[in-house]
């Protein structure tokens, strides 16, 4: 976004909490793009804010199909990294249920020259923040389980 790369995170900020209050509805494309700026100025909490009232509006609905599945195929990396720590802190809070939680991050097919990013990235900040341990699932190399 235009805020992004100006360095104006408040900008942004302020932008999607006017929207509503001007008949806007935030979107999973809207949302993301704030998550994106805040993680990229290193604001995760805030970041975290903005993915609880997503989830509250119903928003990412398709990232969280069960208490037991989380799917990143579509989702940037800072996107990735709020729904996991959400997802980790319901889990300690004891908002989620313990299970063993499949991590879909798709084998990154559609990712262009550069290759798949999103499944070493999950796979490195789950192992750096959770301390969950990450078992391989050997006939999918995007998905994995947290145990």
């Amino acid at each position: 976004s235009a805020c992004e790369k100006g360095g104006q995170w408040e900008k942004a900020l302020e932008l999607f909490n006017s929207m509503p209050v001007n008949g806007v509805k935030p979107n999973e494309i809207t949302t993301s793009a704030l998550i994106e700026v805040l993680e990229g100025f290193g604001h995760s909490s805030q970041a975290d804010g903005v993915m609880l009232r997503a989830r509250e509006n119903d928003l990412f609905h398709m990232v969280w199909p069960s208490e037991s599945k989380i799917d990143l195929r579509g989702c940037s990396v800072a996107v990735a990294r709020t729904v996991l720590r959400r997802t980790f802190f319901d889990l300690k809070s004891g908002a989620l249920p313990c299970y063993n939680i499949t991590v879909v991050t798709g084998q990154g097919k559609k990712s262009g020259e550069k290759g798949p990013v999103l499944p070493e990235q999950v796979r490195s900040y789950v192992a750096e923040y959770s301390g969950l341990q990450i078992t391989e699932v050997p006939t999918n190399p995007g998905r994995f389980l947290l145990l």
